[in-house]
């Protein structure tokens, strides 16, 4: 019986003592490193204030869950080492959860889903191949690492500093066509008068399934405590209908 009723008292502790790391209670701060660079998730506004689908949730979650945070733009190649060397807390800029990541890294749950698709000429073909074409991508993203793996298809990979620059190339006939996230493709097709010459010519649903488990909130390894408390606000964010708000806004 005094077995019984130690081991219930600890698992009590356990349990008491995870809740406490995640409910909204003591005010924490929070420094978000952030690119600024990739629209609609995010970017800078007319006024040069950082704006985005990732700055929104992040401040909402925030919000839902007695977080005070800061959002500070950096390249994105060094998003995930300034979690490393502690500059930051956390890291949200459209960051695809892998195994490759979460070897250095923690990840949130999952807050955006959506695969990565192959923008080109249109074409009255529904063939489409990429072998033997020129496919611009963004640096050292998982879409780059993706492509390269499995999806290559003999064709020639050229990587950019930003999509903008590829979605450029793609315009004035330098490359036959780019890989990027679809609600990036969207807003370009969007603009002017791409969507009369450009279309999205394949969606890489393997890239869900295989790949990657959608976009995550980086952490240093090890912070529980931060990622148990961003699990929450995400939770609440999505049950109060702030989410849905936030995604039909920008998609």
């Amino acid at each position: 019986m005094f077995l019984s009723r130690l081991s219930l008292f600890c698992l009590c502790l356990l349990s008491s003592s995870y809740l406490s790391a995640a409910e909204p209670n003591e005010p924490l701060t929070v420094s978000f490193a952030t690119e600024s660079n990739y629209y609609p998730f995010e970017y800078l506004n007319e006024k040069q204030e950082l704006q985005g689908f990732d700055i929104d949730i992040a401040n909402a979650i925030c919000q839902a869950v007695n977080l005070s945070c800061s959002f500070h733009p950096q390249s994105f190649d060094s998003l995930l080492l300034t979690l490393q060397f502690g500059r930051f807390d956390a890291v949200i800029a459209a960051l695809d959860i892998t195994d490759e990541r979460k070897e250095k890294v923690d990840f949130s749950d999952s807050y955006y889903k959506n695969p990565p698709v192959f923008v080109s000429k249109k074409s009255s073909s529904d063939d489409f191949s990429i072998a033997g074409k020129f496919i611009g991508v963004k640096a050292n993203t998982s879409n780059q690492n993706y492509l390269i793996r499995y999806a290559k298809e003999d064709s020639f990979i050229i990587s950019y500093l930003t999509v903008s620059d590829a979605l450029i190339d793609l315009k004035n006939g330098k490359i036959d066509g780019a890989f990027a996230d679809h609600a990036v493709v969207a807003d370009f097709l969007k603009q002017e008068d791409n969507e009369k010459y450009f279309s999205i010519r394949r969606i890489e649903d393997m890239f869900m399934r295989k790949f990657s488990e959608g976009y995550g909130i980086a952490v240093k390894k090890g912070n529980d405590q931060l990622r148990e408390r961003l699990n929450l606000g995400l939770k609440i964010i999505i049950e109060n209908g702030t989410y849905q708000k936030i995604y039909d806004l920008y998609f």
